[in-house]
């Protein structure tokens, strides 16, 4: 299966300034959020990904990433991006905050 091929749920939150979707596979949930960041004059938004596995365990990639410009990709790929975005994200910000 491609991520092209999921089913998007689009749901609408904080009065309409954030939109989460998401989407099921067997290996586990993606999501989609773009949203206000709270920086700047309240204009700002970032984009973020995030994957779920069937375990429980959460990947977090944020900084205008969206797993759904990947169409092609199969879900394992998708997932190993994911994974891949989400630890090169924290060790920026493990790296900045020293």
């Amino acid at each position: 299966m491609l991520i092209k091929e999921l089913k998007w749920k689009k749901e609408v939150r904080m009065d309409g300034e954030d939109i989460i979707f998401t989407a099921h596979s067997d290996e586990g949930r993606f999501t989609v959020l773009d949203r206000l960041t709270g920086w700047g004059d309240g204009s700002c938004r970032d984009t973020e990904t995030g994957f779920k596995d069937a375990l429980g365990k959460f990947w977090l990639a944020s900084g205008m990433f969206d797993i759904r410009h990947f169409p092609e990709l199969t879900i394992p790929e998708a997932v190993e991006l994911v994974k891949k975005r989400s630890k090169h994200l924290h060790r920026c910000l493990t790296t900045a905050s020293t």
